[in-house]
């Protein structure tokens, strides 16, 4: 297990805004096909993600990742495959899944719990999937 440089805290933070930004993207051209409710809950889950990125800068120096270059070569991964496809996803709670498991990743991190990370990483593939 080793602590994020402050670069690898950047990158991971970065891929996090990407993820939001990704579902944010979703909400907006499924505007008009979103109730109220799933474009709140989309709303949140985007607002926690950023938020989850933030905190990742902040705590940067006290973060530990297990094989933390693998990890964030799949979270590099997982980002830009989502950035690709989110847009073709037609259940709206497919995309709630995946925004809850991207912020359940968030969660392991920021709680530096770095034998959950890979668990966490392989949820959110499969709501991906």
């Amino acid at each position: 297990m080793e602590n994020l440089t402050a670069d690898q805290a950047a990158e991971l933070a970065k891929n996090f805004l990407g993820l939001a930004q990704c579902i944010g993207n979703y909400r907006f051209a499924n505007w008009k096909k979103l109730s109220k409710t799933e474009n709140q809950d989309l709303s949140d889950k985007q607002w926690s993600i950023l938020n989850a990125g933030e905190d990742m800068l902040a705590l940067s120096t006290t973060l530990v990742i297990q094989e933390a270059d693998n990890s964030l070569k799949q979270i590099k991964s997982i980002t830009g495959e989502l950035n690709k496809t989110i847009l073709q996803i037609k259940k709206v709670q497919k995309v709630i899944n995946i925004g809850t498991a991207v912020i359940q990743l968030a969660s392991v991190i920021i709680g530096k719990q770095p034998l959950a990370i890979p668990g966490a990483i392989g949820d959110l593939v499969k709501a991906i999937k």
